[in-house]
């Protein structure tokens, strides 16, 4: 469990900093919070793009094998 959830955040760090809009948004709703809160809420964000990331992905793959009337990957 804790791979996976590493998995999120780093793949998640990665879409941050390759879309700089998104990077920018974060660091600006962070940058209005305590400083010892923007240590946490960093990687936190970049987790939840991770996750977000990964459940669309999962759509798409299990909305793909349903089309070609495969079964899903479990």
């Amino acid at each position: 469990m804790v791979g996976t959830a590493a998995m999120f955040l780093v793949g998640g760090g990665i879409l941050v900093h390759g879309v700089p809009a998104l990077q920018h948004a974060i660091e600006g709703g962070i940058s209005t919070v305590p400083s010892l809160a923007q240590v946490l809420l960093s990687p936190l964000a970049n987790g939840l793009v991770g996750v977000i990331a990964g459940g669309i992905v999962a759509a798409a793959v299990t909305l793909f094998h349903r089309l070609r009337r495969e079964p899903a990957l479990t």
